[in-house]
């Protein structure tokens, strides 16, 4: 493994079990928490290409980040044709992520995700203009035919929309989705999990001041390292996104458990895909003031970036100084989503280091992770 890729550090999720009940659950990040300051005195331009060497996971949603963030600084409005082509460019990243976590993790079957891998590389080509600094629109943005063929690749791995409701009922599941949700079903539907926290929602302006501001404090790091407002934790990601659509609305009147319900929320995000890539989403105002900010939501949730430079034009600026909150950081936290919905659960030894398992990687952290079981 090389010098960047050892800088994601990982996760060690200690698990405290006891008497058929998880006593206690302790979360330890070796992600490192001042990664950003190899950025801070870089001129712009060089700042700006090594953030997706440095943030290799989802590297588009990183690289629109900062961008936003630097032409937020600069005050700079890029074109709405910008705009929507660096939106497309997250949703197709966001669909390679979880088609390939679906087929490698849940499915057992990287063969049906080659195709979906191919097509986002040729999106990426296609639309490579747009990750540049204000750039000029070179190409005409075919959203349409985007969605279509994305809508093509998940076919294999999450059928027909029209199809997704009979899984809850068991007439799909001979299929290998229906199977999945079967075997989640069967296997902890007696398991009592929590709800886990409250989702993180960031739709105006105001939202973000205050994240703004706790960028700019003594304890940005630390925020970074564990975001929370005044002590309460949040989660943002598939999850957030989609616990009240309505495939996750119909199992959980169909009695699914959490688990389940969670699994369901990835699927429903897959195939709800193509559709949103057919249309420009409003973006939120981002704030103004003496930094500039950078808000995406990728893959596995929110990402911010904040930037202050020092300078006033691309060509004589430097970094002063750069934050980064990603969502492993809320969805991870010490007092998060895992801990709140797996302390006390009631669950015999043999299916507890199955069902941490499977919670972490429905939660989804962007870097490695390991669980240790103490009695």
């Amino acid at each position: 493994m090389n010098g960047i890729a050892n800088l994601a550090g990982k996760i060690r999720v200690d698990v405290q079990w006891r008497d058929g009940v998880i006593q206690q659950v302790q979360l330890h990040s070796s992600r490192p928490r001042e990664i950003t300051r190899v950025l801070q005195a870089k001129p712009l331009t060089q700042a700006l290409a090594m953030v997706p060497m440095i943030y290799s996971m989802c590297a588009v949603a990183q690289t629109v980040a900062s961008l936003q963030a630097a032409e937020s600084a600069l005050g700079i409005e890029v074109k709405p044709e910008v705009a929507h082509a660096r939106q497309l460019l997250v949703q197709a990243e966001t669909a390679r992520e979880l088609g390939l976590r679906l087929s490698q993790y849940w499915l057992a079957d990287t063969a049906q995700v080659v195709p979906l891998m191919q097509w986002f590389t040729g999106v990426s080509q296609e639309l490579r203009w747009a990750l540049d600094l204000n750039p000029r629109v070179s190409n005409p943005i075919e959203a349409q035919r985007i969605s279509s063929e994305l809508k093509t690749m998940l076919l294999p791995l999450v059928g027909m929309e029209s199809e997704l409701s009979r899984l809850l009922f068991g007439d799909a599941s001979h299929t290998p989705i229906g199977e999945q949700l079967r075997d989640l079903q069967e296997t902890f539907g007696d398991v009592e999990l929590a709800l886990g926290v409250l989702p993180l929602k960031v739709q105006q302006r105001a939202d973000l001041e205050w994240i703004k501001g706790r960028l700019a404090s003594d304890d940005a790091v630390e925020f970074s390292a564990m975001p929370d407002a005044d002590g309460i934790c949040f989660e943002t990601g598939v999850w957030a996104r989609n616990r009240e659509s309505g495939l996750v609305v119909q199992g959980r009147a169909a009695g699914l458990n959490e688990l389940t319900l969670r699994f369901l929320a990835m699927v429903s995000e897959l195939q709800a895909l193509p559709a949103r890539m057919r249309s420009m989403e409003p973006h939120t105002a981002l704030p103004t003031g003496d930094s500039g900010m950078g808000v995406v939501d990728a893959a596995r949730g929110l990402l911010i970036h904040r930037i202050v430079l020092d300078g006033d034009s691309v060509s004589n600026c430097r970094v002063a100084d750069y934050n980064i909150v990603a969502p492993t950081e809320w969805n991870f936290h010490p007092r998060g989503t895992l801990v709140q919905m797996l302390e006390g659960v009631q669950v015999n030894r043999e299916r507890l280091h199955s069902l941490v398992e499977k919670l972490i990687l429905l939660v989804d952290p962007c870097v490695a992770w390991e669980i240790e079981v103490g009695n």
